[in-house]
C-alpha cells in the first residue's frame, strides 16, 4: 500500500459545508434513535413512506453521491437542460441559502427506496449504514479527483454543491422523521 494522499487545504466554504453536513447527519441519526421498532415501520398515511423507508432513501442518496464522486453512475437527467440550468441557478441556490427543500418533490428513481426492503430494516442497522454512507460520501466528494454529480432535476453539480444538496436533503427528511415521531400512540 502506498503513502496516504495529501489533500489540498480546504476552503472556508468547504469547511463550513462539512460542518453543516456533520451537524445535519448527527441530528438525523439522533432522530432515528428515537423510534421504536413498531413506530419505525408505520406509514404516516396511505402511500407515504415509513420512517424506515425514508431513512433508507437518505442512505441511498449518500451512497449514490459517493459512487458518482468516484466516477460511477449518477442520476439520469430527467429535465430539459435549459430547465435544469435554471433550476440549478435559481431553485438550488434558494434551497441552499434558506436550508429548505421543496415539500412533496418526487424522489428521483435512483434513490427511491424498495419498500419491501425497508420492512426488514432495524433502526440500529440504518444508523450504522447512514454513519458509513455519509462519511464515505464526504471522503469521496472531498477527494481532489472527485467527479461531478448529475442530478435528475438540477443537472451537473460540483462536489461542493453535491455535499450541500445532500445536507439540505437530510435536513428536510429529519423534519419528516420528526413528524412521524409525533404519530406515536
Amino acid at each position: 500500500m502506498g503513502p496516504t494522499p495529501v489533500l489540498p487545504p480546504l476552503s472556508r466554504a468547504w469547511k463550513n459545508a462539512e460542518r453543516e453536513h456533520d451537524e445535519v447527519v448527527s441530528r438525523f441519526r439522533d432522530t432515528l434513535r428515537c423510534f421504536s421498532q413498531t413506530n419505525w415501520h408505520r406509514e404516516p398515511a396511505p402511500g407515504r413512506w415509513s420512517a424506515a423507508a425514508l431513512a433508507l432513501h437518505v442512505c441511498q442518496s449518500y451512497e449514490l453521491g459517493a459512487t458518482a464522486a468516484r466516477g460511477g453512475p449518477s442520476m439520469v437527467l430527467r429535465s430539459p437542460r435549459s430547465l435544469a440550468f435554471v433550476s440549478r441557478h435559481v431553485l438550488l441556490r434558494l434551497m441552499l441559502a434558506t436550508g429548505t427543500f421543496p415539500r412533496e418533490a418526487p424522489a428521483p428513481r435512483e434513490v427511491r427506496p424498495d419498500l419491501q426492503d425497508a420492512t426488514l430494516l432495524r433502526v440500529e442497522d440504518v444508523v450504522a449504514r447512514l454513519h458509513h454512507a455519509s462519511a464515505d460520501a464526504l471522503t469521496a466528494l472531498r477527494a481532489p479527483n472527485a467527479a461531478p454529480f448529475t442530478h435528475a432535476y438540477f443537472g451537473t453539480l460540483s462536489p461542493y454543491h453535491t455535499l450541500r444538496l445532500l445536507s439540505a436533503h437530510t435536513r428536510h427528511h429529519t423534519q419528516g422523521l420528526d413528524a412521524r415521531l409525533l404519530l406515536r400512540s
